[in-house]
Formats: C-alpha cells, structure tokens, sequence
C-alpha cells in the first residue's frame, strides 16, 4: 500500500452543509445515507452547556440591569476581537487518487474501510483527548470523493477573575490542556496542538496498517518550483494564521484589562453609592429617634404642666380648707365630763356635718396629693434621661460627620416644587450618560493607543 497523506485543515465551519441540510454539487446525494453522525448538537444548547451558568452567576452579581448580558453567543458573533463561535478541523486520510470510497462497481473499497476505521477511531476519542474543545458537532462524509471527517468544537477556558469566569477562548483552552505560551509565530498553542493531533492520527493509520507520507520527503510527483510555490504558500499561510493568533491573544488582553478596570470602577461606584447610602439610613434613623425623643419629652412635659395644675390647685383647696376648719373651731363651745377625763366639745349639728365633710375631703386631697407627689418624681426622671439621650444623639451625629448629611436629609422631606422635580431629573440623565460613556470612550482611546504602537 503506498504512503498516504494526513490532511488536517481548519474548516469554515458550514453546519448546513456538514449535517446535510442542503446538497452541493460535490455531493453523491444516493450516498448520503451513508454518512455517520457522531454528535449533533445545536449551537444554543452547545453554548447553554458551557457558558450558561457562568453566565447567570455573572449578571447575579451585576447590582445594575444595564450591565448584564443577555445572550453570550451573540456578543461572540458580534465580537470585535475577532472571536469564533466555534472552531472546525477536517481530518481526511489520503487523498481521492489512493483512497477513494468507491470502486467502479460503487463498493467501497479497502483503502476507503482503513480510512474508516482510523477516522472512527479518532473521532470518537477526541473529546477525551481535549477536555477544553466541547465537541458539539462531528460527522464523517462518505458522499463525497474521499472519507472525511468535519470537527466542530468550542473552546471552553476556566478561571477569569473578571467578568464570566468561563469564556469562550481558543488560545486559553489550549493552555489549560497543557500546551506552553506561544514564544513565536512558528511556536504557539494552535502549531503544538495540530502537532499532537497528526502525531495521534499517525500512530492510529500505522496500527491500522496505513503508511503515512512525511510532508517534505515526498512530493506527490511535483516539480521543484511546483513544490517550493507550495511551501512558500502554506508557510504563509501558516504565518498569517499565527499571526492573527497573536493579534487575538493581545486583543483579549486588552479586552481583560478593560473589563477589569470597568468592574473596580464600579466597585467603587457601588462602594460610593452604599456609603451614601448608610448615610442616609443613619441619618433617617436619627432623625426618627429624635423625633421620638422630642416627642415622649413633649408629652411628658404637658402630663407634668397637668400635675403641676392640679397640684397648685389643692394647695389652693387645702388652705381654704384650713381656713373653713379653723371657723368650725371657733363654732365648738367646750363641756367638762361630770365624771372626769377628757374634755368634750358641744357643736350644732349643721356645724358636726360641715365638719365630717370637711374631713373627708381633706383625707382625699392628703391621698391625691402623695400620688401626685409620686407621679411628679416619676416624669422628672424620665425628663432627665430623655434629655441625656438627646445629648447623646447630637454628640453621635456630630462625631459620625453626619450633621451635613442630616441637614441634607431635613432639606430633602420637605415638599418640591415641580420645576425642582424636572431639574433634579435632568441632572440625573446627563450623571448617567456620563458614565456610560467614559468606558467608550476609554475603549476608543486604548486601541488607538493600542495601533499607534503596533
């Protein structure tokens, strides 16, 4: 059996046309039901897997709903930093001269079976291989001149400190799968990785008794010129594609840079913001113990202001009283006992009653009195430790700094006027439309920058 070529390529990536939904030209539509799929996910879902709880702890912790993202496959499509949504390789054995899938009698043959079996082999390993590719698509072709397979994937890397801590990033993926930094344009993650896989594909034909041609020894019967335009062209090729490597790596840098310093700009924003807005609080608590404070204090001073009436108004009873007994005295003509011992008094009878009921009351107003005295010590009390904690109040405000934010605070409970309503508004608009775009602005700045020095 002669050698045969590894064919390895990066793909375009046309779902329609690797899962058949439309037929082209090339294609021997009566051969298509020989075709396997070996996985066929939709992109949505693929991404859903992902990203998608990356996605939700992201904006959970967004305290704003403008900073949230709703779709992450879109802003991949959309993406300025020249990110794919997804990659695709295509793995093909041979080439349609020395592996073709059919014979003259529309069998297939020999070459074409260990063509198979290989490309079997190999597609069914791949995710194990490369944790950080999520194989969400792969479908060998066996309708078309040559077996082939189509590898899409999406590159998964973890760990970002900043923003979703899952993203979509070829040059990442490869690195936490283990392949070094790239240190030249001939020397980078995507030529190791595509090392590795030929490497893989290789050992897998020789097992299956396919001799595998070493590219530069053999030149399938091209012409020296023939053959350095060739080299000359894939190596150029190969550059370019390094180079864009590169450029995409140091795009996501500067992309990683600005969102990290966007997420500390508004994690002192929303630092600023809470501490307004403690002030505040505090501010509005004060207030309502003051108000509570004043409030008991007031009211224990017109209970007292009641006392203090009443109590003026029994001393005012108790001297008339005074008086009235001392008239009742006058009225009692002494008796002396007949029989000895104490000394009685005669009154008249009108005179007897004036005089029980003059006791009477006054036994009363003795009792009120003592209540009174009573409740008066009580309210005095409470009047001084109200008073204290008042003091106190003042004293806690002042040291706290917040006497402005309490003055502010008092300004703003009472009522506006319209014209103050619509000016507040507008100055609030034009606070908002300011921030929005200092980061634009920030990004533009940066990658002018950013060219200047390239």
């Amino acid at each position: 059996m002669a050698a045969k070529t590894i064919s390895f390529p990066k793909g375009r990536g046309h779902l329609t046309h690797n899962n058949r939904e439309f037929i082209c030209n090339n294609v021997v539509p009566e051969r298509t039901a020989w075709n396997r799929t070996y996985i066929q996910e939709s992109l949505k879902d693929a991404y859903e897997k992902c990203f998608g709880q990356a996605l939700r702890d992201y904006n959970a912790a967004q305290k704003r709903k403008d900073r949230q993202k709703d779709d992450y496959l879109k802003e991949i499509e959309n993406s300025g930093n020249k990110e794919k949504p997804f990659y695709e390789n295509i793995v093909q054995i041979g080439k349609k001269t020395d592996t073709s899938v059919v014979d003259e009698n529309g069998a297939l043959t020999e070459e074409a079976k260990a063509a198979i079996e290989v490309l079997e082999r190999y597609a069914r390993t791949f995710q194990e291989r490369n944790p950080n590719l999520y194989l969400f698509n792969c479908v060998m072709h066996l309708d078309e001149a040559t077996p082939h397979l189509h590898i899409d994937y999406i590159p998964v890397a973890h760990g970002y400190k900043n923003g979703m801590r899952t993203r979509n990033s070829l040059t990442k993926a490869f690195q936490q799968m283990g392949f070094a930094k790239a240190v030249s344009r001939k020397q980078n993650e995507t030529v190791a990785w595509q090392k590795r896989e030929r490497e893989y594909l290789t050992e897998l034909c020789r097992e299956q008794g396919i001799e595998i041609e070493v590219l530069g020894i053999q030149r399938d019967n091209l012409s020296l010129p023939e053959y350095k335009a060739d080299m000359r062209e894939v190596e150029e090729l190969e550059q370019q594609a390094v180079a864009l490597d590169m450029q995409n790596e140091a795009l996501e840098r500067q992309n990683d840079d600005l969102a990290q310093r966007t997420s500390e700009l508004c994690g002192q924003m929303q630092e600023m913001e809470a501490h307004n807005d403690e002030l505040v609080l505090q501010a509005q608590k004060l207030t309502e113990q003051i108000e509570e404070t004043e409030a008991k204090e007031k009211a224990a001073k017109e209970v007292l202001a009641k006392h203090d009436l009443r109590a003026e108004t029994l001393k005012m009873i108790s001297k008339e009283a005074a008086a009235e007994t001392k008239n009742m005295k006058s009225a009692a003509v002494p008796m002396t006992n007949f029989f000895g011992g104490e000394e009685y008094v005669k009154v008249k009878k009108s005179d007897w009653n004036k005089l029980l009921d003059a006791f009477n009351r006054s036994v009363s107003r003795n009792h009120l009195l003592e209540k009174y005295e009573k409740k008066i010590s009580s309210l005095e009390k409470k009047i001084a430790a109200l008073t204290d904690q008042v003091e106190k109040l003042k004293r806690f405000v002042a040291s706290k700094g917040l006497g402005e934010a309490f003055v502010e605070f008092v300004k703003s409970l009472a009522p506006k006027t319209m014209k103050q309503r619509l000016e507040e508004a507008r100055l609030e608009t034009d606070a908002h439309n300011r921030q929005r775009e200092m980061p634009e602005r920030g990004k533009i700045e940066k990658s002018k920058r950013w060219q200047q020095e390239m």
